[in-house]
């Protein structure tokens, strides 16, 4: 099977059986999806403990469901295959402990994304603003894998908790496509440097997700501070919200860079304007 092929495949499962889960989630009694989703965003703590404890207990039924050859698949389309560098255990427990992170991560952004102050579609001032983005499926996964990407960024040590739910905002609303969130207004770059007192280099990866477009890029700089520095792009990936698209590089080799600087000594920086009005 292709690598795509395998990607889409995973992707389709993860966003049944994610949806299946919430399903069952909001079906109990006690409002345990409202508490889930209430305190996922700082609702009450006692509350959310349970309804996390009961998430994570469904969470695990349906993978303990999942036949070995799914299970192998769902887990190649996680976080544990960065975390093991791709390395496949070849175990099932393995294996159900990746999938199960990787379903428990999906929900709980999920239930970020839906708890309080994520319901509005209406521009401020009362504007309406229709989008018709495009996406095929390469489109869907390569966006899905961005935000497995962004997600690692929320454990950064030092990280500010409210960048940190900036991030698993922009993840939910990535994961989600695509159904869209009109309401978001977000921009997220990593950054990281090599070298010493002469030649240096410098690269950034970023992520800017709005009501008008979505736009994955990287770039970069070389050169010697006192001579000077050559700055170039290196890919730009923009979805607009009319429909129109604009290509420029290899959507795996962005991943792949921004994976190898995830390795290294790197910077986070975070913008949140959700609830304003977009730049056109």
């Amino acid at each position: 099977m292709k690598r795509y092929d395998a990607d889409r495949i995973a992707e389709a499962k993860y966003r049944d059986h994610t949806d299946r889960i919430i399903a069952r989630l909001k079906s109990l009694p006690g409002d345990v999806w409202l508490h889930f989703a209430g305190g996922a965003e700082g609702g009450e703590l006692s509350a959310f403990e349970e309804a996390d404890r009961m998430a994570e207990q469904i969470c695990r039924e349906v993978v303990r469901a999942c036949p070995d050859p799914e299970l192998k698949l769902l887990w190649h389309a996680s976080d544990a295959l960065w975390k093991r560098q791709g390395d496949d255990p070849g175990v099932r427990a393995n294996w159900e402990e990746g999938v199960l992170q990787e379903l428990r991560r999906r929900v709980r952004y999920a239930a970020g994304d839906a708890g309080p102050d994520r319901d509005g579609t209406q521009e401020p001032g009362g504007d309406k603003f229709e989008a018709s983005f495009r996406f095929d499926h390469d489109d869907l996964v390569f966006l899905s894998n961005v935000a497995r990407r962004l997600a690692v960024l929320t454990a950064k040590p030092g990280l500010a908790p409210e960048d940190a739910r900036t991030i698993r905002r922009a993840v939910a609303a990535l994961q989600k496509l695509p159904e869209l969130t009109p309401e978001i207004n977000v921009q997220i770059e990593v950054a990281h440097r090599m070298g010493g007192e002469g030649f240096r280099e410098s690269y950034s990866y970023a992520i800017k997700l709005d009501r008008r477009r979505i736009e994955i890029t990287s770039s970069g700089s070389q050169g010697d501070p006192a001579v000077g520095l050559d700055s170039f792009t290196l890919e730009s990936l923009i979805w607009y919200a009319d429909g129109q698209t604009a290509h420029q590089g290899n959507r795996d080799i962005w991943l792949e860079r921004l994976a190898y600087a995830l390795t290294r000594d790197y910077a986070v920086n975070v913008t949140d304007e959700t609830g304003r009005r977009a730049l056109v």
